[in-house]
């Protein structure tokens, strides 16, 4: 009986790895900061709606930055620039350390939104070119598990280095202690940047077709983009607000939520993102955006720790589903020498909604003085994705249908990385 031979298809090489490890360090560090941003802007005396406005910030800088970053992205070498934007947070956590007032944290701020721009398109089109077609919704889902480990163990470390900073350092000292373990990390995620394969030269067609504008938008890929930029306006509320929430309702041991939620995400990304590539986005978005929403209202409506944690559930198994899923479609629905942008989009989306939703949760706070009311406010944007997402569903078909009988096999290529 003849023999016969089938490789293996895998997620599992070298780009791949190196990209997911780079993440896991820089979202750690990230994590560690940024649940403290608000407490620490309050303790240099900046008001309620202000706070809402720095902890934003970066995110509003680096969709400003997008013009600049989406055509470096695409047209630069990849790996170079990925040295260069993970060395960033180093710089960019000494400032955190050495701010004494609220202009010098605004302006480390800044700073953090201009490495936000680059890092995350960067490292999301660098592994998406590495992985094979067929498993590119289970590959990003598991690449997106590097911002779900930050999570899980970012903020709790941060807290932790926050109050033994206080401890032996003074008054200040846990901030202090906290952005300089930042640092720290950040400089340990250069490492696998330095170590992933070379990256092929840029691929001037994208850019010989046009202005270099034409590198910073996909149209295709702005409808799954409007949704993330909804549903991330909700998302981002649990790291900025949740401990002046636990404080307002005397509430201890909220790290919890911050590790509950990563561990929901991980224990159910696998399943789900198996899920994605077997059935198609919408069967697994619809559930997950629920839960998402559910979770939020839970939040906002019922102050107790174990309500809190349930909640955590929810929202981790929604949003750690429901973001790499609207990735996935970003990138599905251009030609793989447009990945970049189709990324860039992606992350407009994320910034857009991360900028948006901690300043207008910052004056709901503000204006009721309560942070429930904020959270219980939150779950309405989750709805109106939901809504964005049925009514753009038939072109995202109809561009995958389309794209599936002209694109040419790139197998080979991705096998080498």
């Amino acid at each position: 009986m003849p023999q016969t031979s089938e490789k293996r298809v895998t997620i599992w090489n070298r780009t791949f790895i190196c990209c997911l490890l780079a993440n896991v360090f820089l979202y750690l560090g990230q994590n560690i900061v940024n649940p403290l941003v608000t407490t620490y802007a309050a303790y240099t005396g900046a008001g309620a709606s202000i706070i809402g406005m720095i902890s934003g910030l970066y995110f509003g800088v680096s969709f400003a930055m997008r013009p600049v970053s989406g055509p470096m992205v695409t047209m630069m070498d990849k790996k170079k620039l990925m040295i260069f934007a993970f060395a960033l947070g180093v710089v960019v956590n000494l400032g955190y350390a050495a701010s004494r007032s609220v202009g010098l944290f605004i302006a480390s701020r800044v700073l953090h939104g201009v490495q936000f721009s680059l890092v995350g398109s960067l490292g999301l089109t660098v592994a998406s070119d590495s992985l094979p077609k067929e498993k590119m919704g289970s590959g990003i889902g598991i690449f997106g598990l590097s911002g779900i480990v930050g999570t899980a163990f970012g903020p709790s470390l941060g807290l932790a280095l926050r109050d033994l900073g206080e401890q032996t350092l003074g008054e200040g000292g846990g901030f202090f202690l906290t952005f300089l373990a930042a640092a720290f990390i950040s400089a340990v995620s250069v490492i696998p940047c330095i170590l992933i394969a070379p990256q092929p030269k840029p691929d001037r067609s994208a850019s010989a077709a046009g202005p270099w504008y034409h590198n910073i938008l996909s149209l295709d890929a702005v409808r799954p983009s409007v949704v993330t930029a909804l549903i991330s306006m909700s998302s981002i509320l649990a790291n900025s607000f949740m401990v002046p929430y636990a404080a307002e309702y005397g509430l201890s041991g909220i790290g919890l939520y911050f590790t509950v939620n990563a561990i929901a995400s991980l224990v159910s990304r696998p399943f789900t993102g198996k899920l994605l590539d077997k059935k198609g986005p919408a069967f697994v978005f619809y559930p997950c955006a629920v839960l998402m929403a559910a979770g939020l209202l839970i939040i906002g409506l019922v102050h107790t720790l174990p309500a809190i944690l349930f909640a955590a559930v929810l929202t981790g198994v929604g949003w750690g589903t429901v973001s790499p899923l609207l990735q996935s479609m970003a990138i599905q629905v251009v030609p793989p020498s447009r990945r970049g942008v189709a990324s860039n989009t992606s992350f407009l989306g994320f910034d857009l909604g991360l900028f948006v939703g901690p300043t207008l949760a910052g004056l709901i706070v503000a204006q009721t003085g309560s942070h429930g009311a904020m959270f219980t406010a939150s779950a309405i944007p989750v709805f109106l994705g939901i809504l964005v997402f049925a009514f753009t569903w038939k072109h995202y078909k109809t561009r995958v249908k389309a794209l599936q009988t002209t694109e040419a096999p790139c197998d080979a290529q991705q096998d080498n990385q």
